[in-house]
C-alpha cells in the first residue's frame, strides 16, 4: 500500500520540490536559526547553564542529535534533563500553531 501511495504521488512530489523545494528549505533553515537564536539569547539572560541550554534547545529544536552531543560534551545528567522539561510542550505547542497559522491563512 505505501509503495503504491509512494509511487502515485513521486511525480507531484518532484514537481513541487522542483518549483519551491528550495524557497520551503531556505524558510525552514531560518526559521530553525531565529528559534535557536532566541532560545539561546532568553537563557543567557536568565542565567541558565550551559549544560541545562544545551538540553532546552535540542528540545526546542526537537532534534536528539544535539541532545547525543550534549551528552558525550557534559558529563553531567542536566542535558536529558532540559530536553525533557522543554520538548512535550514545544512539540503541542508546534502543532497548535501549524494549526492557527491554517486557519488563519486560509489553507
Amino acid at each position: 500500500f505505501l509503495a503504491q501511495v509512494g509511487l502515485a504521488s513521486g511525480p507531484q512530489f518532484a514537481a513541487t520540490v522542483a518549483e519551491s523545494g528550495f524557497t520551503l528549505l531556505l524558510l525552514g533553515a531560518v526559521i530553525m536559526l531565529a528559534l535557536i537564536l532566541a532560545t539561546m539569547i532568553a537563557g543567557r539572560l536568565f542565567g541558565i547553564p550551559a549544560d541545562d541550554l544545551f538540553g532546552i534547545i535540542s528540545g526546542v529544536t526537537g532534534n536528539p542529535a544535539i541532545l547525543v552531543y550534549a551528552n558525550r560534551a557534559i558529563p553531567t545528567e542536566r542535558p536529558d534533563i532540559g530536553y525533557a522539561m522543554v520538548f512535550p510542550t514545544v512539540t503541542v505547542a508546534k502543532i497548535l500553531f501549524v494549526q492557527i497559522a491554517a486557519a488563519v491563512l486560509g489553507t
